[in-house]
């Protein structure tokens, strides 16, 4: 019997489980400047608000970075 148990995600700051999957903008600190990189999905904390990157958020935050640096070296 193959029963595959799927992980409850929680917030990594208050370790709730009220989180609900949106697109918006997230920022990166990157040295002294922040960047703004529209349109990441992120999961968002019903309960504190934090932001936490699905995979395809981190992928395309990676893509931004390296964008980023590529220009300002």
């Amino acid at each position: 019997m193959n029963s595959k148990k799927s992980k409850k995600k929680v917030c990594e700051k208050c370790g709730s489980s009220n989180l609900k999957t949106k697109s918006t903008t997230y920022p990166v600190q990157m040295g002294e400047r922040q960047m703004n990189i529209g349109r990441v999905s992120v999961k968002e904390c019903q309960d504190c608000l934090s932001l936490h990157p699905t995979q395809k958020g981190e992928e395309k935050i990676e893509r931004a970075m390296g964008a980023f640096s590529n220009l300002f070296g």
